[in-house]
C-alpha cells in the first residue's frame, strides 16, 4: 500500500464565475518527486497557495500525514512540515548568503528575531551553516551579496533556505523559470541529490526536466486533474497528448 505524505480530496476554489480548481485530487507518495505539469492558467499555482494556506479551498480536504490541514495558517503547515519555494525569487539581495540562510536556520527553528546579537553569532547558526550552504553548492559565495549572484544561484539559495526548515514536503513553484542552460542542469542535479530524502511537489514547464526528475506526474487542465502515473504512463496516455503534450 502506498505511503501517501499528502492527499488532495475534491478540491474546489473558484474566483467569481472562473474555477480554479474543479474537484482536484491526487496523492503524493513519500520520498517521492511528484511533478504537477498542464498548460499556462490550469490552476498549479492556485494549487500549491491551497496546499500552503495563502488561499482557502471552497470545499474538498488536504491531509498531511493523514491530518487534515485545511484550517491551518501558513505558519502552522510550515510547522508541520511544508516548505515552498516561488516563482518569483525572494530573498534578501542586500544581505550576503551566508546572512540569508542564518536568518532561514533561525526561522526553521521558530526564532523569535528578538536579538541584539548578530544572527551569525547565534549557536545554531554557527553549527549548520557550513552545511547548509554545502548543499547547495554555495559555500565559495558566502561572504557574496546576495543581489549579485546569477539567476541560477539565486536560486540554488532560495532552495537551501527552504531546505534548512526541514521540510517533509517540499513545493518548488518553476524552478527552472530564467535559466540558462548551465544553471538549469546545476538546480536538476539538486533537486535529484534530495530524492528519497525529501518529498518535493514540482511545478515545471519545462518537460525534459520533469521527464527525468519525477517518480509520478498529475497533469492539470482548468483547474481539473485529468491523469496521474509514472512518467511513461504520462506520455502513454492520449488525453493527455490531447490537452498538453501533443503528439511528440
Amino acid at each position: 500500500m502506498a505511503d501517501y505524505i499528502l492527499q488532495v480530496k475534491g478540491l474546489c476554489k473558484s474566483f467569481g464565475a472562473v474555477q480554479a480548481s474543479q474537484d482536484l485530487s491526487f496523492g503524493i507518495q513519500r520520498g517521492h518527486i511528484h511533478a504537477l505539469i498542464g498548460p499556462n492558467g490550469a490552476g498549479k499555482t492556485t494549487v500549491l497557495n491551497l496546499l500552503s494556506g495563502e488561499l482557502q479551498p471552497d470545499s474538498g480536504s488536504i491531509l498531511l500525514n493523514s491530518e487534515e490541514i485545511n484550517k491551518l495558517p501558513v505558519h502552522k503547515r510550515v510547522k508541520a512540515g511544508l516548505g515552498r519555494s516561488f516563482q518569483i525569487t525572494s530573498i534578501f539581495n542586500d544581505l550576503s548568503v551566508a546572512e540569508n540562510m542564518a536568518l532561514a536556520i533561525l526561522a526553521g527553528r521558530g526564532h523569535n528575531f528578538r536579538f541584539w546579537k548578530n544572527a551569525m553569532a547565534v549557536d545554531i547558526v554557527q553549527h549548520t551553516l557550513t552545511e547548509a550552504l554545502a548543499r547547495v553548492d554555495l559555500s565559495g559565495r558566502a561572504e557574496q551579496q546576495a543581489g549579485r549572484l546569477s539567476h541560477g544561484e539565486k536560486r540554488q539559495l532560495e532552495v537551501g533556505m527552504a531546505l534548512v526548515g526541514g521540510p517533509q514536503l517540499l513545493m518548488l513553484d518553476e524552478p527552472m523559470a530564467g535559466q540558462g542552460a548551465g544553471g538549469t542542469v546545476e538546480l536538476q542535479k539538486l533537486i535529484s541529490g534530495l530524492k528519497g530524502t525529501t518529498t518535493i511537489l514540482l511545478v515545471e514547464h519545462d518537460m525534459d526536466v520533469v521527464f527525468s526528475l519525477a517518480d509520478q506526474i498529475s497533469v492539470i487542465v482548468y483547474g481539473h486533474c485529468i491523469a496521474s502515473g509514472s512518467p511513461e504512463e504520462i506520455r502513454r496516455n492520449s488525453e493527455v497528448q490531447n490537452a498538453y503534450l501533443g503528439e511528440h
